[in-house]
């Protein structure tokens, strides 16, 4: 055989090998698909991550999937129907029982289970367990407090945020200022425009007032009580009396041009890109005011977990340990560092003991949770259906259309008997 052809041999052979070799490596490689409802920029730091883990895990790529918060659960649910359902997902912890029912989570292994029960608080343990059984590893944990605008308090002669609600209306009656054609310009306290608006802080005001929005058995409401009706009549008489309206929403808190809501600590970041350098000297956090009791709120989460139809359950999880615990010596987790970048809590005890938490706005929002103030947004059966059911007859008594008692009679039996509907 001449050197040409046995040269010419040799390069196919090593070309074919090499081809194979390819081919088996392309094989061996897994896929791990990941969904959130956040967005390319807030997921930056969790991107650069899952670079970082293929690199180290040369047979794992990892590809991330972002879908609508509002759609996310029927996502979740759709895509398992078609085939085509992620290997992990973020999910609100209100949808793990709908989602747990539904066969759509995998139970995690043992010792997740352990390390999560050890590493995490208990209210971030509680929200993402159902039934006695934790479906998942928790990570966004958020509080609801109210926000205010320390120089339009100022403006109108307050040197203090409002401890009461009565204190809360007569505040913001005089902070509010109407045009000539008696439009609001500036509210005193605003509202909506979503579901959470309206829904969070009526939860929000009932543990205020020390009363749970559902009974412990999660088959009831307590809707009807005195202290429930009483919150929707309060915030009934700020439109009525044109103290606010719908035009008049939690954005314009940002804008300068409202100076009370009811929020959550994540928008501490929309608030500091708002008003920059005076954002201390601007926005403020208190208690939520009630009648003089203790004081009281609600704290929600989200959690990871992992489809039950996943090929890579084992890589799934491993992943996700890896992803909620600090690596190279770094004080924070990579989702502790998003969270963190977003001003979102961590329900990691060690993440949330390293965020830049004691500062003059989140400070406030880590005693709720400390203290026990902060209760658990109860994972009820169907919740999102309930939340839009309840949002609906709340704004009916903001327009004037129901009597507040009239509204929580109709959204307590119509509530109820979803909730009879739980398996």
């Amino acid at each position: 055989m001449s050197i040409i052809r046995k040269t010419l041999t040799l390069a196919a052979t090593l070309a074919t090998s090499t081809a194979l070799v390819t081919a088996s490596l392309a094989q061996d490689v897994k896929t791990i698909t990941i969904a959130t409802h956040y967005n390319d920029e807030q997921m930056a730091p969790l991107t650069e991550c899952f670079r970082a883990y293929e690199t180290a895990h040369p047979d794992t790529k990892i590809v991330f999937q972002q879908a609508a918060y509002g759609d996310f659960l029927q996502t979740i649910l759709t895509s398992r129907i078609g085939g085509t359902s992620p290997d992990i997902y973020n999910i609100y912890s209100i949808w793990a029982p709908q989602l747990a029912s539904a066969g759509a989570l995998a139970v995690p292994p043992a010792d997740i289970l352990d390390w999560v029960k050890s590493a995490y608080g208990a209210g971030s343990v509680g929200a993402a367990t159902i039934g006695g059984q934790l479906w998942g590893i928790p990570t966004e944990l958020s509080v609801y407090e109210l926000i205010y605008n320390k120089k339009l308090l100022a403006e109108a002669g307050f040197t203090a945020p409002p401890k009461t609600w009565d204190e809360l209306h007569d505040m913001a009656a005089k902070i509010t200022k109407k045009n000539d054609q008696g439009v609001i310009e500036r509210a005193g306290y605003v509202y909506g425009p979503s579901v959470s608006n309206a829904v969070h802080v009526f939860y929000a005001q009932m543990y205020a007032a020390g009363i749970p929005p559902y009974t412990e058995d999660g088959k009831h409401t307590n809707f009807t009580s005195p202290e429930a009706i009483r919150i929707l009549e309060r915030q009934a008489a700020l439109f009525s009396e044109g103290i606010t309206s719908n035009t008049n929403i939690v954005d314009d808190i940002s804008g300068g041009t409202a100076a009370m809501a009811i929020m959550a600590n994540w928008n501490k970041s929309d608030f500091q890109t708002a008003f920059t350098t005076e954002f201390d000297n601007t926005i403020g956090v208190a208690p939520i005011p009630n009648d003089g009791g203790p004081a009281g709120t609600m704290l929600y989460s989200f959690l990871w977990a992992v489809d039950s139809n996943s090929k890579v359950q084992p890589e799934a999880w491993a992943l996700l340990k890896w992803l909620d615990t600090p690596q190279d010596g770094k004080p924070l987790s990579c989702t502790g560092d998003m969270l963190n970048k977003l001003g979102a809590f961590s329900g990691n005890l060690s993440d949330l003991g390293a965020m830049d938490v004691k500062d003059g706005f989140s400070l406030p929002f880590v005693e709720a949770i400390s203290s026990g103030a902060a209760k658990t947004q109860p994972n009820i059966w169907q919740a999102s259906e309930n939340e839009r059911t309840l949002r609906g007859y709340i704004e009916q008594v903001w327009a004037g259309t129901m009597t507040a008692k009239d509204a929580m009679t109709a959204a307590d039996a119509e509530i109820t008997a979803v909730l009879a509907e739980q398996p």
